[in-house]
């Protein structure tokens, strides 16, 4: 389930990089850069989707993808700035300092909640 969030966000960002920037070759090395930044949030969910804790590395994937689509749809489709895009720049950023933390310890106290009213019903 982690792989296929963290591959939803990787299309996202392709689908960004290919068919939404202007610039054409111009600006193929930033958007190159601009593309491994934004999917280094889902690279470092998916090596925590490897270890014991699972459910980390799905919290930061499902956090990170959420707030990616929001942003993608603020720049987008319904942009309230001529700035909205600078968000694109920032969201990377934020996914790894708050938005994927936030996710990964959200879905661990869900799972530890659940878990534990699972082995009290048993």
């Amino acid at each position: 389930m982690t792989l296929a969030l963290c591959s939803a966000g990787v299309v996202l960002h392709l689908y960004t990089a290919f068919f939404k920037a202007e610039g054409g070759m111009d600006a193929f090395a930033f958007l190159t850069g601009l593309l491994l930044w934004s999917c280094t949030p889902y690279a470092i969910a998916a090596l925590l989707a490897r270890g014991r804790c699972v459910v980390w590395g799905l919290g930061a994937a499902a956090a990170c993808l959420a707030a990616d689509l929001f942003m993608h749809y603020t720049v987008f489709v319904a942009p309230k700035s001529s700035t909205a895009a600078l968000g694109l720049l920032f969201m990377p950023l934020w996914n790894l300092v708050v938005v994927g933390p936030a996710g990964a310890l959200l879905f661990w106290l869900a799972h530890r909640a659940l878990s534990g009213l699972h082995s009290t019903r048993d």
